[in-house]
């Protein structure tokens, strides 16, 4: 056997190696979180995550989903949870919309018992995610089913006043009002009491909670690394 043929075998057996290594995770939360849509909220939570410098083995975002409903977000996370079971928390974000499968996926939450300490979320947003980005911009407790239009349409409406070519799917928005970040969860808070006082969920969004908790991941890693 020549020369050529022991380096490309051991070229290869150095390759395959590094494809079974799997990648080094730091020493904090595994997180799972699963989108309701494919571009616009993975793209926003990818982007937080590179932003504070979380390592991407720790936490995994995907909107891959099949089918955009909330059940199916919860269903494809739990089904994700069963092949890897050292996540810590899941949290699936979805609309509340006109969704029909709401409802039975909130139960679904509530009810659900993971082992090993995991814990799975909700983070819903009502009527859709583009609230929480226009709580970057301004409190409002408007009531977005008037109207002929859609739920999603009047808030994407409000929201063009200050963001003017938003498009669901648009990249780069979180970059865009990242500057913004504390405004909208004291909004956000704010909107919670809202709702708490007048016993509705119209409009809210608990994005806020996710956003909070992964800024504390990140100051655990300074501390740990301090």
């Amino acid at each position: 056997m020549g020369s050529d043929d022991l380096f490309h075998k051991r070229k290869h057996r150095q390759i395959n190696s590094l494809r079974r290594r799997k990648p080094q995770r730091d020493p904090y939360d595994m997180v799972l979180i699963v989108c309701e849509g494919k571009k616009t909220e993975p793209n926003y939570f990818c982007d937080l995550r590179d932003d504070l410098k979380l390592n991407t083995a720790n936490i995994l975002v995907t909107g891959e989903t099949e089918g955009s409903s909330p059940i199916n977000v919860v269903n494809f996370a739990l089904d994700k949870y069963k092949n890897d079971k050292e996540y810590n928390h899941i949290f699936c974000v979805f609309d509340k919309d006109r969704h029909p499968s709401y409802k039975e996926a909130m139960d679904k939450i509530k009810q659900t018992k993971l082992g090993k300490g995991c814990t799975i979320h909700a983070i819903p947003s009502v009527p859709c995610f583009e609230f929480w980005l226009l709580l970057h911009y301004t409190f409002t407790t408007k009531n977005f089913t008037k109207g002929h239009k859609s739920l999603c349409t009047n808030v994407s409406s409000d929201l063009k006043k200050y963001i003017s070519d938003y498009e669901h799917g648009k990249q780069g928005v979180y970059q865009l009002v990242k500057d913004r970040l504390e405004m909208a969860i004291r909004h956000a808070n704010q909107v919670a009491h809202y709702c708490q006082e007048g016993g509705t969920d119209t409009p809210s969004t608990e994005v806020h909670t996710l956003v909070q908790y992964l800024r504390q991941l990140k100051k655990k890693l300074s501390r740990t690394i301090v």
